[in-house]
């Protein structure tokens, strides 16, 4: 009798942490998925990612995201490369206590990117880029081992996006340039990617966009235009 008595104290003391635990995450959803957000975006971009708020709820399966942003690659002037805009973000309720979770639609209006271009004629695109094809860091030695959530997204769309151009050659006032809307489906497949993977490939089709863009509008002529205006420079001396 005292051994049963004491299983249904331990099964009751473990019911009340896990309900515990789950008034946590649920009043908490929006800090955890704000943390996740900054710690998933910075490993996959190699700059630091920030966000001004979020805010969930997850019985219409809506979210909202404002104030993303990420941090330029060293040795270039603006604060950002990538300043997203309002986060539209559409979830199968459903899916939220499975693996993978599954994103209906992700909406991001009126982003704006930075396009420099330094002395050495690098781009921070360039450097983003490859920062983005970096293997994700190893865990640590005593890093606990679990099975990361995964994601699948169904469908995003990127629009209204605006680039700033800034080449160092030039010296000139930066340029702004509109890009095309950007419409990608299925990403992370049929059994998802990790939040990490997911970032890479997002900001990965954004990069790729803003720099055909870029050099379409014409900035590989501004490149030529500030090497011939620096060869001018060096005769006139």
């Amino acid at each position: 009798m005292f051994r049963r008595h004491k299983l249904l104290i331990i099964a009751g003391v473990l019911i009340v942490l896990v309900i515990t635990a789950l008034i946590f995450m649920l009043t908490n959803i929006n800090w955890i998925v704000k943390s996740a957000i900054e710690k998933y975006g910075s490993q996959a971009t190699g700059t630091p990612v920030r966000v001004a708020s979020v805010s969930i709820r997850l019985t219409e399966g809506k979210a909202t995201i404002e104030g993303l942003t990420v941090a330029n690659p060293k040795g270039f002037t603006s604060a950002h490369i990538l300043s997203l805009g309002s986060i539209s973000v559409r979830i199968v309720p459903r899916s939220i206590a499975s693996n993978p979770i599954v994103i209906d639609d992700i909406s991001i209006t009126s982003p704006q990117i930075v396009y420099e271009m330094n002395e050495s004629r690098v781009s921070n695109i360039d450097l983003l880029k490859k920062n983005l094809a970096q293997p994700a860091p190893k865990r640590s030695t005593g890093e606990k081992k679990e099975k990361a959530k995964r994601l699948r997204i169904r469908k995003l769309v990127i629009e209204h996006s605006r680039a700033e151009v800034r080449v160092a050659k030039l010296g000139d006032a930066p340029r702004t340039v509109m890009l095309k809307k950007i419409e990608v489906t299925d990403i992370g497949g049929q059994a998802g990617a990790t939040p990490d993977q997911v970032a890479k490939q997002i900001l990965t089709a954004i990069m790729s966009e803003v720099g055909k863009e870029v050099a379409q509008a014409g900035a590989e002529v501004l490149m030529k235009k500030g090497l011939d205006r620096a060869v001018q420079d060096l005769q006139g001396r």
